[in-house]
């Protein structure tokens, strides 16, 4: 055999023999469950991670399970079913305090982008007395939005309106056809809110309106929840999903806004994810995923303030910042 031919057939010996490895590697990822509280753009960075590949580039096989509110999340998180929670604060704190431990690892937002909307013909919180309003599923992070709007304007939200059981995402034609009175509805949907002829009455958009309700500017409640137990025994697939959402983080910062609204509508059918919405939800990104002491502590002091826990619950004991503290110093 010539040396040009017997080099060919040790080439094509060695594609044959690394091809099985290739496939190997493909079948390494790391299957992991993300139990969603809803599909929302707050957690905008987690969807960019899985839509761009960065969740793959770190090893993992990410799947999304949508549970429709933050306690039935909470559940398929605490019953092993998923291995994180993007979810809001406030239910994490209320599991917490019941002996649920667990972690945030990172939050995607600085402060709420939460609206409370009235039908036509309400034109203040005042007027609401013996109406009805949508919230979210009891013990969310909007019901509770919901009810601080209803107290600061001096009524009882325990005793003087009637929280409505909805779908999120119904509440704007409820109100259209007068089955509604008021409700919390995502700034980023204000543009439909108008359009239906409804009037925002408080929007958390504003700092200083953000202030009225959480006590401060920044309030970072919407997050990534994992358990004491899978930190511990699964540190290196916790690091993984922190390095992807950071890296999407600065991908989100560097890229425009129709760019990112492109980039994330595969995993939002049937909504008009546009760059208008993403403009609006700019200002309430976090840059980094750290939490903040500023941040952390309204959280807490909006929750005892409003019963949701019964004391204040120390950052050291809730919030776990070194993931994306370490992911941050890579991708730099």
């Amino acid at each position: 055999m010539r040396k040009g031919t017997f080099i060919g057939v040790l080439i094509l010996a060695a594609v044959f023999c690394l091809a099985p490895l290739a496939g190997a590697q493909e079948k390494a990822l790391t299957k992991v469950t993300v139990a969603e509280a809803v599909r929302g753009e707050g957690w905008l960075p987690v969807y960019l991670a899985q839509e761009l590949g960065y969740f793959k580039d770190q090893g993992l096989d990410v799947e999304l399970v949508t549970y429709k509110d933050g306690p039935l999340a909470q559940m398929g998180l605490f019953n092993g079913d998923a291995q994180f929670c993007v979810i809001g604060s406030e239910p994490v704190l209320m599991a917490f305090e019941k002996g649920q431990e667990s972690k945030l690892i990172l939050t995607t937002l600085i402060s709420q982008p939460y609206t409370f909307v009235a039908r036509p013909g309400l034109t203040k919180v005042e007027d609401f007395k013996g109406k009805v309003v949508f919230g979210g599923m009891p013990g969310s992070a909007p019901y509770f939005f919901v009810k601080t709007v209803i107290k600061n304007a001096g009524l009882d939200p325990d005793k003087d309106v009637t929280f409505a059981s909805l779908e999120y995402g119904a509440e704007i034609a409820a109100m259209a056809k007068g089955d509604l009175d008021g409700a919390y509805v995502r700034a980023t949907r204000v543009p439909q809110v108008l359009e239906a002829g409804e009037l925002v009455l408080v929007n958390a958009t504003d700092p200083e309106q953000h202030k009225k309700v959480y006590g401060s500017p920044r309030y970072e409640a919407m997050d990534v929840q994992t358990t004491d137990e899978f930190i511990k025994e699964h540190p290196e697939t916790v690091q993984a999903f922190a390095n992807a959402v950071a890296k999407a983080m600065v991908w989100q910062a560097a890229h425009s806004d129709e760019e990112v609204a492109t980039a994330v509508s595969p995993l939002f059918p049937g909504r008009n994810i546009d760059a208008m919405l993403i403009a609006s939800l700019r200002p309430c990104l976090s840059a980094d995923g750290t939490f903040s002491e500023e941040g952390y502590n309204s959280v807490i002091d909006f929750c005892v303030k409003n019963g949701v826990i019964k004391k204040p619950i120390p950052m050291s004991e809730m919030v776990d910042n070194s993931f994306m503290e370490k992911a941050k110093a890579n991708i730099n």
